[in-house]
């Protein structure tokens, strides 16, 4: 029992530590770029159902795009689908999970190799009933997002993005000064004390199950 045990933690651990490696080498995302609309919050633009969608011509969507971000709000979010098109071409499309919060909701997509104009942006939701509010600006008619067969009063606000070129291991002493913001004892070092800490609690508790074992 005593070596089963051990084998355990020991595996548990390596994987953690491996699973954490993989993720810490990957690169963030960063902004390609934007429409340039704002997310106006209140008026939405429109309350479509979970079982809608929108589309919204005229977009310019970023070389190397690997990524879309919607502003839409729900409390719990339903799956979402993104298509980009060129004309009647699909150029690239994703899904996202569902269960998101908040305002914005970012698809991954397949990368875009070469910058594409007046593309339209395409999304659909499914699996839930709840009514997704989408979120922009008023403006003319003509370019405004359609839901259906109707034309909305504005255009939604999209940001694309794509993988950065610094990993998470570059960032970390950056991400460790910004953690240490705002705090009673401000610093860095508030960011590595914590990390510490638990890393410690996780020896001591690796520690405490083995001598129940033994």
């Amino acid at each position: 029992m005593m070596r089963g045990a051990r084998v355990a933690i020991v595996g548990g651990l390596a994987l953690t530590a491996i699973a954490a490696a993989i993720v810490l080498s990957g690169s963030p995302q960063v902004l390609a770029g934007s429409n340039g609309v704002a997310a106006v919050i209140y008026p939405p633009l429109a309350s479509v159902s979970g079982g809608g969608g929108a589309c919204q011509p005229d977009e310019t969507v970023p070389a190397g795009s690997s990524a879309i971000r919607l502003s839409l709000e729900a409390s719990a979010g339903p799956r979402i689908a993104v298509t980009v098109h060129s004309g009647a071409t699909l150029i690239a499309h994703g899904e996202s999970a569902p269960g998101w919060l908040g305002r914005v909701v970012t698809v991954p997509i397949e990368p875009i190799d070469s910058t594409v104009h007046q593309a339209t942006v395409c999304f659909s939701f499914t699996g839930a009933d709840e009514r997704v509010s989408l979120l922009g600006v008023r403006t003319p008619r003509q370019g405004a997002a359609t839901s259906g067969a109707r034309t909305l009063p504005g255009r939604i606000a999209i940001e694309y993005l794509h993988a950065g070129s610094s990993s998470w291991w570059s960032l970390a002493s950056e991400v460790a000064r910004r953690l240490g913001l705002g705090r009673a004892w401000a610093g860095t070092w508030v960011a590595v004390m914590v990390a510490a800490l638990m890393a410690a609690g996780l020896a001591l508790a690796s520690w405490l199950i083995l001598r129940e074992a033994r």
